[in-house]
């Protein structure tokens, strides 16, 4: 075995060459054999997909926030969503929190003069949202929500009447007596 002389580790250069696949031009746009390709470029994996609907992959996609709201004689539930959903999906799901509101959301005073209307009008702006987008077709193997009868269709909504005729006779006999 031979040792090396003192102090020529200190003059050793290693000659490389860089191997074909790391200069070629081809996939790195690099014209200069000698400039390196950063690492994380090798083998790059491509940008994930753009995210579709949550429930049916479909595309195009908008992000809202539908609200549905529970009135109680003394307090209130508010449940809210904020997903990814597609046209179909989207006013699906905007119908059915509607539709639950104003059947569930007038039953007490503050839900019914505050909250009830907040959730209305807020699903109202999602539902405007939705309807601006195109029609979709849900991913291979994935179905998007029926999106059923329109809100006024559905008996469930006509259950706001009664605390709304409530509150009105209670107002003209505060009013009048």
């Amino acid at each position: 075995m031979t040792t090396p002389s003192a102090g020529s580790d200190d003059d050793f250069v290693p000659q490389y060459t860089a191997p074909a696949w790391y200069t070629t031009q081809s996939w790195s746009g690099i014209a200069d054999a000698n400039t390196p390709i950063p690492w994380h470029s090798l083998g790059a994996v491509p940008a994930p997909p753009e995210p579709g609907c949550h429930v049916c992959q479909a595309h195009p996609a908008t992000r809202a926030e539908i609200r549905s709201h529970t009135g109680l004689v003394l307090w209130g539930q508010t449940r809210t969503i904020t997903t990814l959903l597609c046209r179909q999906c989207g006013i699906s799901l905007v119908r059915t929190m509607t539709t639950r509101t104003l059947w569930q959301g007038c039953w007490g005073i503050l839900s019914l003069f505050f909250h009830t209307p907040a959730a209305l009008l807020h699903n109202r702006s999602a539902h405007r949202q939705f309807r601006a987008l195109p029609t979709s077709v849900p991913a291979p193997g994935r179905t998007s929500l029926a999106p059923g009868k329109p809100v006024l269709l559905r008996p469930q909504a006509y259950v706001a009447l009664i605390p709304a005729a409530w509150a009105a006779a209670l107002i003209v006999h505060l009013v009048t007596g």
